[in-house]
């Protein structure tokens, strides 16, 4: 799970499990960096093109356009929360704060 959001907007809360990276990093953490510097920079290991990526923003738009970014550099099993934070939040009514 992946949050494409921005850092202030993730200081409000994410979805428990998701890893963040902006969407305006989003190209450059998938081309550009090394496995190693992607897992220094963001925390975890950088998904295989043929593991299952979910990406969420705040409404769906930008993990719509991350879906689209990561398909165009060829990950196969990439999808977006189409509802997104906002869906998420409603349902669950308590944001977890991000530690």
């Amino acid at each position: 799970l992946i949050d494409v959001r921005e850092p202030a907007e993730v200081a409000l809360g994410v979805i428990p499990t998701a890893h963040h990276i902006p969407l305006a990093a989003l190209h450059d953490a998938l081309v550009s960096l090394s496995d190693q510097d992607f897992e220094a920079q963001y925390g975890f290991k950088r998904f295989a093109k043929d593991e299952e990526a979910i990406f969420y923003c705040r409404s769906g738009r930008r993990s719509r356009l991350a879906f689209a970014q990561a398909q165009e550099l060829g990950y196969t099993h990439v999808r977006h929360y189409p509802g997104s934070w906002i869906e998420w939040e409603a349902r669950t009514k308590t944001p977890v704060s991000k530690s």
